[in-house]
């Protein structure tokens, strides 16, 4: 019988659609976030309208997708352009969604395909049925979602809205520990969800020895609810004012300057939780609920026929494509000559668009929202205030380990849903504080902000859903992605802003982890295995 006659495979067919009919829907709410977020509108009323005529919009306006080709490009009422960015949002959320799934539960074990094992990307908790894994992968979900919406948001407007991070995270700590406290009901399922040298999905302080046995566990375990305590704490000695929310006169300072050079006010922002932060709420959806496209992008050049994201992305993978067929006709793994392509593809674009542009002028930026936040004298002193919010939680995180390590000698080693959840909490707790000990340490030693506190909210959402190892890789891998991403503006601009958002950083990297970890693990073995055997 035909595999595509097979009742199974037919199945699977289905359920990937439905993954990508749901992430186009995820993608138009995602819109909607993006658009009311940053302007604090509510995230139910009004309910979706027209922003030119006000007109509230039926269902078939806001279908994702399909409601911006039906009305090609225009409102249905008073015939305003709608930016295609929405249409884009919601396909590429629904490829990303549709890509996880055939990932995850379709593609087979050793499935071969330009030299690239398709079946070791999945982790070892989808290599069982989709019917048992499905809370973890809605987490996935969930938080590759609010990625995509805080890259977004903070390319344009230097700001993370901490909901945007609050929610996976929350999502995160209750699947992992619910999911967990399922499987000790039934511990013949507790195999689906480990990992080798692990108990349960993402790394727990808990050691699995093998053959049943697990060790060790209440030192870390006590430390995650200590320091989970202190940030409590921390955060009702701030809503008291015993404690000072940092940044707070930052707007102040802006006006005063403003006044000072006789100019208007510079639109500041820092993705912090107690800056110029932005958290407010969002609502509606669709393509239609958005604002005409601009007549200039950001390099100072006219608008494109097409827009330039789109441009980009249909050069790239033309570029990829001949590049793997290049490889493969070379006799190299086809994934090679793929990769290469995915880098250089942007890159090349952009030297095509310069040359198409005929020495128009590239350099022309509008200002940067960061570049006044960074100009702030008093970073250093903001760090103390942000120091002794912290205390409580390294105090009691620190107190914690002690009574573990001393007092819980011999105890019994802690049921599987305790390690789930301290193993959550530690993620969340070692995301963000990588990154918010960079950010205190870069602040102390250059006198300026050097990361914002919605990258620390953005880090910890990632490790209380995917641990605390992920979020590790995915912060350092940042670096050379925000790197390759300077090299591609350098060319696309002429010029880079002297401050640049680092979230789209951190989410493009998570991606990346997701996506590669199998071979990124086979990189750091290598380079780890090459430095030992060095003399």
């Amino acid at each position: 019988m035909p595999a595509w006659i097979d009742p199974m495979w037919a199945l699977s067919i289905v359920w990937l659609l439905f993954a990508m009919a749901f992430g186009g829907c995820v993608g138009s709410l995602i819109n909607v976030l993006v658009y009311r977020l940053p302007r604090g509108l509510s995230v139910v009323r009004p309910p979706s309208r027209c922003p030119s005529c006000g007109t509230q919009l039926t269902f078939r306006e806001n279908f994702p997708v399909f409601g911006w080709l039906l009305l090609r490009g225009r409102c249905r009422f008073c015939r305003s352009p709608i930016s295609p960015e929405y249409p884009l949002v919601e396909a590429l959320t629904a490829v990303v969604f549709g890509l996880l799934y055939l990932l995850w539960y379709v593609v087979p074990a050793h499935a071969v395909w330009l030299g690239i094992d398709w079946g070791t990307i999945k982790p070892e908790w989808a290599r069982g049925e989709a019917m048992v894994s499905w809370p973890l992968f809605v987490m996935l979900l969930c938080l590759v979602g609010s990625l995509i919406a805080m890259t977004l948001v903070d390319a344009r407007t230097f700001t993370i809205p901490l909901v945007l991070t609050w929610v996976p995270a929350i999502v995160g700590i209750a699947v992992h520990t619910g999911l967990a406290a399922w499987v000790s009901l039934a511990p013949q399922r507790r195999s689906l969800f480990t990992a080798p040298g692990e108990i349960w999905a993402i790394p727990t302080p808990v050691r699995n020895l093998g053959h049943g046995l697990w060790e060790g566990g209440w030192p870390w375990t006590l430390a995650a609810a200590g320091a989970g305590v202190g940030l409590i704490i921390g955060n009702v000695l701030l809503a008291s004012r015993l404690i000072g929310r940092s940044f707070a006169d930052y707007e102040k300072w802006e006006r005063e300057q403003a006044h000072a050079t006789g100019g208007a006010e510079t639109p500041g922002g820092v993705d912090t939780g107690g800056g110029p932060a932005s958290e407010p709420a969002a609502a509606t959806s669709g393509a239609a609920e958005g604002e005409p496209p601009p007549k200039v992008d950001g390099s100072g050049l006219p608008a494109e026929p097409m827009p330039l994201a789109a441009r980009v992305v249909l050069e790239t993978l033309v570029v990829t494509a001949l590049g793997a067929g290049a490889a493969t006709l070379a006799g190299k793994p086809g994934w090679w000559g793929g990769l290469a392509g995915l880098l250089l593809g942007p890159i090349l674009s952009g030297v095509a668009r310069r040359a198409r542009s005929r020495g128009g002028d590239v350099s022309a930026q509008e200002a940067s929202p960061a570049d006044a936040w960074v100009m702030y004298p008093h970073a250093r002193r903001e760090m103390v205030r942000e120091m002794a919010f912290l205390a409580p939680a390294a105090s009691l995180g620190l107190l914690g380990w002690y009574a573990g390590h001393w007092w819980m000698v011999g105890a019994a080693t802690p049921p599987l849903w305790v390690a789930a959840l301290a193993g959550s909490l530690l993620g969340y707790l070692v995301g963000g504080g990588v990154v918010w000990f960079v950010r205190i340490a870069g602040s102390l030693a250059f006198g300026k902000e050097a990361m914002g506190l919605g990258d620390v909210h953005l880090m910890a959402a990632v490790g209380a859903c995917l641990g605390w190892i992920d979020a590790t890789l995915a912060f350092f891998i940042a670096a050379f992605v925000g790197i390759y991403f300077v090299i591609v503006q350098r060319i696309f601009s002429g010029s880079t802003a002297r401050a640049m958002p680092y979230g789209p950083y951190l989410a493009a990297a998570t991606l990346l982890v997701i996506l590669c970890k199998p071979l990124i693990e086979a990189g750091l073995s290598r380079l780890l295995k090459a430095n030992v055997n060095i003399p």
